[in-house]
Order: structure tokens, then C-alpha cells, then sequence
């Protein structure tokens, strides 16, 4: 049976695409939680010092500015300025300023915009390059970069621990993105970054050693970074065989089968010729404790899902050794909330709190009378630029005026004159005429003179 009607328009009004734009929303939710880091320098600092700045960009990434270029005149401004100008538009978290003086190199870590802000003593570092230089074999992939390295913080106590201990590993652990067990890939872990918290017992010193060495051995606590990167071998097979499976193939031309290399001896029972297999290095772990079941696929050969593996920490670099000397409430300003080497009583402090309350409270006054003393002469100095271009308009159409008095003096001058030419060749002419009249009238007496003769003659 032929159908009947047309085909039928679908009149559905629900968005397929609703999933994607709840995940897209989702992602951008995350990505505004993960903390970003700014490494700077401050004022002038040697160059191992910069280079020391490039190490702990490497050691932030992926989420700090690998690239940025700090601006010589910029270099005086202080972090508040940082903080105000990049924490809104780069979404910057945390900011890390070296700075080094004549005696020491000092590193401050804020947290933006408002702190509180932590100032260390580096005490002593080791750079990336100089760490890689005495390695056998140093790690020098950089896809280990693209993810964010795991935290471990060791040795900061727990909730009993002091209020700046349990600062530092506050600020530590923020400083990176949290991982989530349930959902991190294993392939993304690939770096690790460690805080070591040192402490010593300055009590049972001797003091007169203690003044020999100086006061860098006085000191109890201390903050130890370390940068790894992970490496995993497959175990569980003869080291041969790895190697192979490596793809680290060594030269078997003095061997006439594979199974000479693997077994050790030929076919006929004598010792295979040696093969430089490639020893294992102090690189290689062989420890039990560090062999693990592979829950998936991790980076390199053999390391295969539910194969047993040996992890390996390689170095990396930069490492540091930390003191912490202050702990300021805002961003490199505010309260000392903690000082190494000055202690106040809860009356000083209190003291101290109110001094700065009259001096902000002084600042601001002067600050008020210095923006109304400035303004009152800014109105001061438009007033007499006023008055005086008040005068100079006014001189300016005296001028005028006596530019257009001098010309109607000229044109009834003229006009005078003309009226005086006027009245001249008015007299002139009518002198003329009268000279005329009186010439006529001469001629007409002249006239009837000689005819009064010449009738006179006649009779």
C-alpha cells in the first residue's frame, strides 16, 4: 500500500551537545583551582643565580611562566605591584623573588593577592647542570615536563607541629596541583619533588664550638628541596634479556648464535667470547623494596601493565637547602606573624600593633593633607592662569581698539583733507570764474570805449 501524508518533521527540542559543555564547564571549573607560579629575580644578581631562576622554572612547570622576561626598570617594583597586575590577568597563585646582597641570597615565596608571604636564607644550592655533570646517566626527556610533579613532604610533624612548620607545608603542598588517586594516570607521574624538614637540637652544642664554626651550624631548622624524575626497569628476567627487550642491543659480531650472548658459553660448552652487555650502573635499582606491580602501561619498554618493575629516582635538579627567617600576614608587607631570630612578648607585640595603627593612621592623614595641599595649588595655578590669560585677552583687544582708533583718527584725517582739497578747488574755481567775469567785463568796457569813439568820429 502506497504511504499516505509526508514525512514526518521531527520537532525535538533538547540539545545533544548538553554532556559536552557540562564536561567543557567542568574543565575550565578545574583549571581555575590549579595554582600558577611566577619564579622572578630582584635587583642585581650573579649568574648562577639566574640560572638558578631557569631551574626552578623547570622544577614548577607546566603551570608557571617558563619564558618571562623581567624588565630592568621593573626589577625595583615591589611584589604587591606583581601580585595586583598578574594574579587577575595570568591567574598567578604564587610568586617566587630572588634576590641576592653582598652577604647572602634570600627567596621569598607569596601567596597573591593578600599572603601571607614566607622569607627564606638560601643557605646553600647545586644547580641542574652542575647535578647532571657528575651522573652516568642523567634523564634528559621532556615529556616528563608536561605533567606536575608529585609532592612529598617529610618530617613536618603533625597537627602538634609549630604554627610555621605547619605553614611551610601548607604552602608547599598548594604550590602544586592536588592529585586526585581515583582519577590520575600513572603514565603522568613522572616527577617528583621533595621537602625534606630538618631539625637539630641546638641544646646539646657546645657553645664554644659552636661560636668556632659561626651561626649557619646554629641554627635547628632547615627545609631541604629535591627534584627526581622517575624511572622504571622491568625485573623478574636476566639482565641480558632486558636489555634486549631495551632495544639496548650490544655488539654480538664475535658470536656466532643469540643463545651464545644469552646462555653465556657456545654450543660446543665453551665460554662465549665477552660482549660488552653493558654492566649495570648505580642507576639500575636491584633493591626488592623498590620493585612494584605496574598497574598500567608506564613510560618505557617492558614496563607493561601488571609487570613487575623497579622504580628509580634520577636526580634532577635544582637543590636547596632552606631557612626560614619571617613570615609576614600580607603580601610581602603586614604583621610578622613569625621571626627566626627576633622574639616578642605578647605586650610588645601589642605595643608594636598599635605603633603601626598611628603610623598608618599618621600616613593617611599626611597623605589627605598632601592630596588637598596639592590640589589647592593645582586650583591656585589654574586661577592664575586664568587671571592671566584674562589679561593677555584683555591687552589683546586694548590693542584692537587702539589699532581701530589710530584708523578712524587716519580716515577722518582723510576725509578732512579731502573736504579742505575740496573747498580749494571749490575757491580756485571760483576765483577763476571771477577772474573770467572780470576779464569779460574789462573786454566789454574796452568795447564800448571804441565805439563811443567811433560814433564820436562820425559826427
Amino acid at each position: 500500500m502506497p504511504r499516505r501524508g509526508r514525512k514526518r518533521k521531527k520537532t525535538r527540542t533538547h540539545v545533544v551537545e548538553t554532556d559536552e559543555r557540562i564536561r567543557g564547564a567542568l574543565a575550565s571549573q578545574d583549571e581555575l583551582k590549579i595554582p600558577r607560579s611566577l619564579v622572578i629575580r630582584r635587583g642585581k644578581v650573579e649568574s648562577e643565580i639566574v640560572e638558578l631562576v631557569g631551574d626552578l622554572r623547570k622544577l614548577m612547570r607546566p603551570y608557571t611562566a617558563v619564558n618571562f622576561k623581567e624588565d630592568a626598570k621593573n626589577r625595583k617594583v615591589t611584589l604587591s605591584h606583581y601580585a595586583n597586575s598578574l594574579s587577575t590577568s595570568m591567574g598567578v597563585t604564587h610568586i617566587f623573588a630572588l634576590s641576592q646582597n653582598s652577604s647572602r641570597i634570600n627567596l621569598r615565596i607569596g601567596r597573591t593577592p593578600a599572603g601571607p608571604t614566607l622569607s627564606f636564607r638560601v643557605k646553600r644550592f647545586t644547580l641542574g647542570r652542575q647535578i647532571r655533570a657528575v651522573q652516568r646517566r642523567p634523564f634528559d626527556s621532556m615529556k616528563a615536563f608536561e605533567s606536575p610533579p608529585v609532592v612529598v613532604t617529610n618530617n613536618f610533624g603533625d597537627v602538634t607541629a609549630a604554627p610555621h612548620v605547619k605553614l611551610m607545608r601548607i604552602t608547599f603542598q598548594n604550590m602544586f596541583p592536588a592529585i586526585n588517586v581515583s582519577t590520575v594516570k600513572l603514565s603522568e607521574c613522572r616527577r617528583v619533588v621533595l621537602f625534606n624538614f630538618i631539625r637539630r637540637n641546638v641544646t646539646e652544642k657546645d657553645p664554644e664550638k659552636a661560636k668556632e664554626v659561626g651561626d649557619d651550624d646554629e641554627e635547628d631548622e632547615e627545609v631541604e628541596v629535591r627534584h627526581y624524575a622517575i624511572r622504571a626497569k622491568p625485573v623478574g628476567v636476566d639482565r641480558k634479556v632486558r636489555r634486549i627487550v631495551e632495544a639496548k642491543i650490544p655488539n654480538l659480531g664475535r658470536l656466532d648464535d643469540i643463545s651464545d650472548y644469552i646462555t653465556g658459553q657456545t654450543a660446543s660448552g665453551a665460554p662465549a667470547p665477552a660482549v660488552n652487555s653493558g654492566a649495570m650502573s648505580d642507576s639500575e635499582g636491584e633493591d626488592e623494596t623498590s620493585h612494584v606491580v605496574l598497574p598500567g602501561k608506564y613510560r618505557g619498554k617492558g614496563n607493561n601493565k601488571s609487570q613487575k618493575s623497579a622504580l628509580k629516582l634520577v636526580e634532577l635538579g635544582p637543590r636547596l637547602r632552606l631557612k626560614l627567617v619571617k613570615v609576614e600576614r600580607g603580601m610581602a608587607s603586614g604583621d610578622v606573624m613569625y621571626h627566626a631570630y627576633v622574639h616578642k612578648t605578647p605586650e610588645e607585640v601589642k605595643e608594636l600593633k598599635n605603633r603601626k595603627e598611628q603610623e598608618a593612621a599618621l600616613k593617611k592623614r599626611r597623605r589627605e593633607e598632601q592630596e588637598a595641599n596639592v590640589a589647592k595649588k593645582k586650583a591656585a595655578k589654574e586661577e592664575k592662569k586664568a587671571a592671566k590669560e584674562a589679561r593677555k585677552k584683555e591687552r589683546e583687544e586694548r590693542a584692537m581698539a587702539a589699532l581701530r582708533g589710530e584708523a578712524g583718527v587716519q580716515e577722518n584725517y582723510n576725509n578732512d583733507e579731502n573736504e579742505s582739497s575740496d573747498e580749494e578747488d571749490e575757491d580756485e574755481e571760483d576765483e577763476t570764474e571771477e577772474e573770467e567775469t572780470d576779464s569779460e567785463s574789462i573786454a566789454a568796457d574796452g568795447d564800448g570805449e571804441d565805439s563811443s569813439e567811433d560814433s564820436a568820429d562820425e559826427a
